[in-house]
């Protein structure tokens, strides 16, 4: 236990941990937000750009029509189907939130296809921080 001469000594202690802990928390949100952020494919072409994506489960993918082409996602394997409007321009977007492996394709052109992996997100962590402490009354 540690004993202060001033409660301006307790204060400045308890101020500096309140910051650490406020500073820490933002930094696990800040890599959780970033690994979940949107991430972007491109169906060109007759093409998906790139071919290999992974994420991590809460992110949002995005496919945008770059080509002049007909096109649509389609899920063919994977934890959950998902399929797209047939469209030529525009984007579609969908949050991945089962982790596992898709094998998703454009049912119009045979070999437009690629993978997605999605990982599962990370355990969210909650520290838990008790201050003590003890003022010792000035001796008269």
């Amino acid at each position: 236990m540690m004993k202060f001469r001033s409660s301006r000594g307790a204060r400045r202690l308890a101020v500096a941990a309140a910051a650490l802990l406020v500073v820490g928390a933002l930094a696990v949100a800040a890599g959780v937000a970033a690994a979940a952020g949107p991430k972007t494919v491109s169906l060109g072409d007759n093409l998906f750009k790139p071919t290999k994506v992974t994420v991590t489960a809460g992110t949002t993918v995005t496919w945008k029509w770059t080509g002049g082409n007909t096109h649509n996602v389609t899920v063919v394997s994977g934890p959950e189907k998902f399929h797209s409007a047939d469209q030529a321009t525009g984007t579609y977007s969908h949050r991945m939130i089962k982790p596992g492996t898709y094998k998703i394709v454009c049912t119009f052109h045979p070999g437009m296809d690629m993978t997605l992996k999605v990982k599962k997100a990370p355990p969210s962590t909650t520290t838990t921080t008790t201050t003590t402490t003890t003022t010792t009354p000035p001796s008269s």
